[in-house]
């Protein structure tokens, strides 16, 4: 822990914005360095002779510029400077116009789904039975919405989904909340994949877990890793993405997933299975939840297959959660919104949802043939069916670095920071994504962009952060 007391005493305006931009200024000077530990929120409180809750403020201030990250049991660690820079670039609003070419967020390509709204919307305008979705529902959602979640979910690969045992959530993000709710107690250890969907971290430092990542091949998490943290220490659920990983789009076999599971039944160990990407990949392996009927918790939604803004996902777990997957509904939002619910159903009983996904697919494919094409002279992971692209970045540059440089040039993506469980080393690479641009003409403009930073021949490309 470093012993950094900052001089605040000349600085205007509230004591936790000066607190925190003295952060930012000492990081700049040098005198903190990306690595270092904040001083407790207590200790810091008795130097500066403030309130610990100004200090509160404080570090959630900092957090949120991108200066520093938090961990559960652990305190609070130091930045770079590029992460800061990134980030300032992209909370600006003046950056958020045309001219900026957004892959940074893994929004799913265009599925032409606004040709289906004006019909669902009169058909729900003239049902009679539409009032019913705007009062209270059971907290698990209606058997027939349950019904249609069991559907989409065995459409995904996992076979004889009793409704009983589906709850409605708003969203796959949502439904991770609930299910490590229902499987954790504040202080838990949870473990995921070194590299992992940034979510699952701010999730577990809502519910005060302790999360810690495990090494990873060319399939995915390793079973030896898994184990030994399972063997060192009480893990309470493993969180996952087995079907192309958020970020590196790796797939884990057959093999792989029997693996896995037979490590967390041995050990007692739930298992989150995150599947948004899955219905992008033709014929992926049964999910892990196939193996573990007892353990597994499998979370999937319409968010990227269908339509984002619809906040409708489902969580399959095993018999004897159901109620507790309820209780953490109740106390999260108390209940899926019915009416986005009812135009999920209704698009999955009338086979909408998956006319909506082949056009995702088909423009997925598209786009990632461009992105192939374009960025062919570098090292990246990909997989067929992906809508973002790992790619690991040439000597000299740095992650934050590079995300830096192509923010400045309007282009956005993600550094791996953004991915790196607690302090683990962090990889130079990025993501990119392929679905969030408005079209492939921006999509490859971006593209050529990025690389002509990598070749050296973007103006400025280096990029001195101050």
């Amino acid at each position: 822990m470093t012993n950094w007391e900052p001089d605040i005493e000349n600085r205007s305006g509230p004591r936790y914005l000066a607190l925190a931009d003295a952060l930012s200024d000492d990081m700049a000077a040098g005198r903190l360095k990306a690595g270092d530990r904040l001083p407790t929120h207590r200790d810091l409180a008795w130097r500066l002779g403030v309130t610990v809750g100004t200090v509160s403020r404080a570090y959630a201030e900092a957090e949120r510029r991108g200066l520093t990250s938090g961990e559960v049991g652990r305190g609070t660690y130091v930045r770079s400077m590029a992460n800061a820079a990134i980030n300032h670039v992209l909370s600006n609003k003046e950056q958020e116009d045309e001219d900026t070419v957004h892959m940074n967020f893994a929004f799913p390509p265009p599925g032409r789904e606004e040709n289906y709204i004006p019909e669902i919307l009169t058909n729900l305008a003239q049902d009679p039975q539409t009032a019913s979705n705007f009062g209270y529902q059971p907290q698990g959602g209606s058997w027939r919405h349950r019904i249609a979640g069991a559907r989409w979910i065995e459409q995904s690969g996992l076979t004889s989904v009793d409704p009983e045992h589906v709850v409605l959530t708003a969203g796959a993000h949502h439904g991770m909340t609930v299910a490590l709710s229902a499987i954790t107690r504040p202080g838990d250890r949870i473990v995921t994949e070194a590299l992992t969907y940034p979510g699952i971290q701010a999730i577990s430092r809502v519910l005060g877990l302790r999360i810690e990542g495990l090494a990873m091949d060319a399939e995915g998490i390793i079973p030896d890793a898994f184990e030994a943290a399972c063997r060192s220490n009480d893990i309470k659920a493993l969180y996952c993405v087995p079907t192309c990983q958020n970020p590196t789009t790796k797939t884990m076999s057959t093999a792989r997933r029997e693996a896995i599971a037979e490590v967390a039944q041995r050990y007692n160990v739930a298992v989150v299975e995150d599947d948004v990407f899955g219905r992008f990949v033709e014929a992926p392996p049964a999910p892990i939840s196939s193996y573990l009927p007892d353990l597994g918790y499998y979370v999937t939604s319409l968010t990227k297959a269908v339509a984002p803004g619809l906040r409708v996902g489902y969580v399959a777990g095993p018999r004897a959660a159901t109620d507790r997957l309820t209780t953490a509904i109740r106390a999260t939002c108390w209940m899926a919104s019915p009416l986005t619910a009812e135009i999920a159903a209704r698009w999955i009983e009338s086979g909408t949802s998956e006319e909506i996904l082949a056009n995702r697919r088909r423009e997925g494919r598209a786009r990632r043939a461009i992105a192939m094409e374009v960025l062919s002279a570098w090292d990246k992971d990909c997989a067929d069916d992906s809508t973002f692209m790992w790619l690991h970045l040439p000597d000299p540059w740095r992650t934050g670095d590079f995300a830096a440089a192509a923010a400045k040039q309007g282009v956005s993506v993600t550094s791996a920071e953004a991915f790196t469980v607690g302090r683990l080393e962090t990889p130079h690479a990025v993501r990119v994504c392929f679905g969030q641009p408005t079209n492939r003409h921006s999509l490859r403009s971006g593209l050529e962009t990025l690389n002509k930073i990598l070749r050296g021949e973007a103006a400025d490309y280096y990029l001195a952060v101050v």
